[in-house]
């Protein structure tokens, strides 16, 4: 590294199963005393920010980047809300890191909207005068942002006084864990935790994605979604429309062997089940045409499931192709999207009658991959049925369950990540715990 207190916050653990990405982002000291080999070091990293966070009064010299493209100066201390500081109220250095959060919330949502805003494909550097406390925090915030732990938090921010020599210094310029541990446990008890905070400094869902998807590798390009129970909750509804029908006979239905969760359609073989427990005088085209006006009345106030448009939309904003992968009729999916205005909402739908086989068979995913020119490695499905799950899973995407009214998480356990709700998990998380394509579950 150029200096003693420089470094690299890649190859350190994240709860999405990968370590932080190296070269990304570096942390420092002040470059102002580099020698020609520092200088080199420096210029060798082909930063695409160098953000220095230090106030005026440190500024002792221009910038040895100053004039550059990459380099820009936020300070981090808000000079006008730094008047009104009572530094008795802040006798221990965790009280003034954690204070600060609110109290240089304008500068620090600039800096942090920086970083988000950085070339993605460049490395960020970020200092301050001696790269300990500011550098320290914005260090521990990001690393907050992805699930690294805190005990490894603590232990990036704690080496810097052993690295600048200062184990021995005043207690104001150490680094101690339990500073910075405290500091982000103000931010859980008091501002909501990393997400809620860095929402209320004005960041976009898009900039706090771009900020942790520069410390974690995102690979996904296109979510493929299924329609009936996952989109929309046509499975309640047809349950629903079928009971109604059978209790129009004085009958009672047993789901367990009348509803097997997959695709396709089943209705002659639903039909025969009832017609053969009415017995003599079953009218099988007026049942349908009960049923079927039942089921319309309940349609007609159907909407997405809790989550799904807000995933549909946030995908978009993110650049991602959308698309729709149904093992039901064209005209029946389409003429629910168009009856809520949510057609255009969607790249591509693929659905049952243009394949030959339906789920578990992987090929309608496989049609909906090609023409999105995505390989199954850069997709997520989203299902609420094993059927789909192991369909999705046979075409190379992670799989996403989020099983229906009639489906148990047991049953989709083979997902790679198991939700009671799309509202459970943003979909930047998804996009975040995809990295890995471990098997998690989160369900409630």
């Amino acid at each position: 590294m150029w200096s003693p207190n420089a470094r690299d916050l890649g190859g350190l653990p994240t709860r999405y199963g990968v370590a932080t990405r190296e070269r990304a982002v570096f942390r420092s000291e002040s470059p102002d005393d580099l020698d020609s080999a520092g200088r080199s070091a420096l210029d060798s990293v082909g930063a695409g920010l160098v953000l220095d966070v230090r106030s005026d009064r440190e500024l002792t010299r221009p910038h040895p980047l100053d004039g550059t493209p990459a380099y820009r100066r936020i300070p981090w201390i808000d000079p006008v809300a730094d008047e009104s500081r009572n530094p008795a109220a802040e006798s221990r250095l965790v009280d003034v890191y954690s204070n600060g959060l609110s109290r240089n919330s304008a500068h620090i949502g600039k800096i942090f909207r920086a970083v988000a805003d950085a070339p993605a494909d460049r490395p960020v550097v970020v200092h301050c005068q001696a790269g300990k406390d500011r550098t320290g925090q914005l260090a521990a915030l990001l690393l907050e942002l992805v699930g690294v732990p805190r005990d490894v938090i603590a232990e990036d921010y704690a080496i810097s006084e052993v690295l600048l020599g200062l184990q021995d210094g005043p207690e104001r310029s150490r680094t101690r864990p339990e500073t910075i541990l405290g500091s982000l446990d103000h931010l859980d008890s008091r501002l909501g935790g990393i997400r809620a905070y860095l929402s209320g400094l004005g960041l976009s869902q898009l900039q706090i994605h771009r900020l942790a998807a520069r410390l974690v590798p995102v690979g996904v390009r296109a979510v493929v979604f299924d329609f009936d129970g996952l989109l929309m909750d046509t499975e309640s509804t047809s349950v629903q429309s079928w009971q109604a029908e059978w209790a129009h006979h004085g009958l009672e239905l047993d789901l367990e062997d009348f509803w097997p969760g997959h695709g396709g359609d089943t209705s002659e073989t639903r039909y025969a089940l009832l017609a053969a427990a009415v017995g003599a005088g079953f009218d099988r085209e007026a049942s349908h045409a009960r049923r079927m006006a039942h089921r319309e009345r309940m349609h007609s106030e159907l909407d997405f499931r809790p989550g799904i448009l807000d995933w549909v939309t946030t995908a978009r904003e993110f650049g991602l192709r959308v698309g729709i992968a149904s093992s039901s009729p064209s005209p029946w999916v389409r003429g629910h999207l168009e009856r809520v205005g949510a057609i255009d909402l969607f790249d591509l739908i693929v659905t049952g009658d243009e394949v030959s086989t339906h789920k578990p068979d992987p090929a309608i995913y496989e049609l909906a991959l090609r023409r999105l020119g995505v390989p199954g490695a850069e997709a997520i499905a989203v299902e609420d049925t094993a059927h789909g799950v192991a369909a999705a899973q046979l075409a190379g995407m992670f799989a996403v369950a989020i099983p229906n009214p009639y489906v148990t998480p047991a049953a989709v356990s083979a997902a790679d990540l198991v939700l009671s709700s799309a509202d459970q998990l943003l979909l930047s998380e998804l996009l975040l715990s995809a990295a890995s394509k471990g098997s998690t579950s989160v369900t409630e």
